[in-house]
């Protein structure tokens, strides 16, 4: 990768980290206050109109994804006009995808109350639905597509920055108003707020930086450039209700197999979980656009190369955060909200092997992003969507919250984790994928077998009561011997050295820039 894409990637990346540390802290916070204030109804209500809001996301279809896909090139050629086409284009497909959202959601009114078993003690909660769903559209119809510009050109971190800002201001403003007035309503009102203000913010900036946004004769797009547009939408859009129905039905079907208050107490779980993901997808999201140049100027050889070096540290680094989770999890919310907050263990045992699924997952997306592969196995999507939704009722049914969540890794393990390596190897690089599967097999086992060994020391330092002090020491010991464990097992591979090689760059590049 060129300088110019190296340096942009680490900004990501680093002003990504930063934005994800100081919004963890601040959510924890906000979640503490929530819970003291409102209680686990409430958040249960919180947890359950957001994946219902997640499920009509799928009405964007992938549109956004083919779109920055298409900037690549006129970017890198500096053709405002086409880029000025294209932005066009996209500002009209998501006033639509806004106006379907909207109409949908209000047509899911009348439904609320199936939704909900053991209605929670809340009042208002069509209000609170409208306002969630208000949000959502927001997002879609003021100049939201702008920002995609700041994504095609590696400027993530742009719209990073303005986010955390916000968020900032609107955690202590939301903060004050849980303290002070105990009213959900006035939370949501300054949630909507920030929501428009990031977009308002961000969208004045890209149009400042970019001249596409002044073009007065705009490039019309080719008859073949709207047909490949549109068919990458098309097998996005297999691929995005997939992605939907795995991810934002669990906490639907919970609430109303077995209770929304089973969805509060999930998303403290979630909270946590979700946050080291949205840290971990830096990596991968900081040089997604430099794989999009990179497979247009290198050979397959080289491309495969820099997947498998790329895909070993995604993957060592989901998997000590596993290690560090599955160990951790448990006792970190006993002693953040109480004991009655915690799930058995076999529920937080799925929660870790989904995270770890979902970010194994991320790096092969983004592979197959980065070189157009968006109709190879268009399908798979609906037949995971179909086997989780199947699996999820019978065994929610049977066996509760685990049940939910251990359908998701099913689904998974059917159809996503061994076909998308296949797709890649197979049409990314001509070759074959089994050493890639033998290679991966070696790594699952290392990691459980660490995991194991944590888990038998656990007990021996939490004892009979957790405190903080003992808790601080179960942290160094899993950080001790996960990472030890990890240099002695694959210090020789190449794949490390590359890992160790990148870092102490990235490192010199940064000690170089403040001297």
């Amino acid at each position: 990768m060129s300088n110019s894409r190296l340096e942009n990637s680490i900004k990501n990346m680093f002003s990504g980290v930063a934005a994800k540390v100081i919004l963890l802290l601040l959510n924890f916070v906000v979640r503490t206050v929530f819970i003291r204030t409102l209680g686990n109804d409430y958040l249960g209500v919180n947890g359950l109109y957001s994946n219902i809001l997640g499920m009509l996301s799928l009405a964007e279809l992938g549109f956004g994804t083919a779109m920055v896909y298409n900037m690549y090139r006129p970017l890198a050629e500096k053709n405002d006009k086409k880029l000025a086409a294209l932005l066009q284009l996209y500002r009209k497909v998501y006033i639509a995808i806004g106006s379907v959202v909207l109409a949908v959601g209000l047509a899911l009114v009348p439904f609320l109350d199936s939704l909900i078993k053991d209605q929670p003690d809340v009042e208002h909660l069509t209000l609170y639905y409208v306002m969630y769903l208000g949000n959502s559209v927001l997002s879609y119809w003021f100049w939201g597509y702008r920002c995609s510009i700041l994504t095609a050109d590696q400027k993530e971190y742009i719209r990073t920055n303005i986010r955390a800002g916000l968020s900032a201001l609107k955690a202590v403003a939301q903060i004050v108003v849980l303290v002070c007035l105990h009213n959900f309503t006035v939370y949501l009102i300054i949630q909507l707020g920030t929501t428009l203000l990031e977009n308002v913010i961000a969208a004045r900036k890209a149009e400042k930086m970019y001249t596409a946004f002044r073009v007065e004769e705009v490039e019309e797009l080719t008859s073949d450039e709207r047909k490949q547009i549109a068919k990458d939408v098309k097998s996005l859009a297999v691929t995005r209700v997939g992605h939907v129905a795995l991810h934002s039905t669990d906490s639907i079907i919970i609430s109303s197999l077995i209770g929304v208050a089973w969805v509060g107490l999930l998303s403290n779980y979630q909270l946590i979980v979700e946050t080291i993901t949205g840290v971990l997808c830096l990596f991968t999201g900081a040089i997604t656009s430099s794989l999009g140049n990179y497979f247009a100027e290198k050979s397959r050889d080289e491309g495969a190369t820099l997947f498998r070096r790329v895909e070993f540290v995604n993957f060592w680094m989901y998997g000590l955060c596993s290690i560090a989770l599955i160990v951790l999890l448990d006792p970190f919310i006993c002693l953040w909200l109480g004991a009655d907050y915690c799930l058995d263990f076999p529920v937080t045992a799925v929660i870790v092997l989904n995270f770890f699924v979902q970010g194994y997952m991320n790096v092969l997306w983004t592979f197959r992003s980065a070189m157009g592969l968006f109709s190879q196995g268009w399908y798979r999507s609906l037949i995971v969507a179909a086997i989780n939704l199947v699996l999820s009722l019978l065994l929610g049914s049977r066996w509760g919250v685990f049940g939910v969540l251990i359908a998701t890794f099913i689904a998974n393990a059917a159809a996503r984790i061994w076909f998308d390596p296949l797709i890649i190897h197979k049409y990314g690089f001509g070759c074959s994928v089994k050493g890639y599967y033998l290679s991966c097999m070696s790594r699952v086992v290392q990691v459980v077998c660490i995991m194991l060994t944590i888990l038998a020391i656990r007990p021996l330092i939490l004892r009979d009561e957790i405190t903080v002090v003992n808790f601080v020491i179960l942290v160094c010991v899993t950080a001790v011997i996960a990472i030890v464990s990890f240099y002695i097992l694959n210090f020789k591979r190449d794949e490390f050295g590359y890992m160790k090689d990148t870092g102490w760059r990235v490192i010199r590049k940064l000690r170089s820039r403040h001297v």
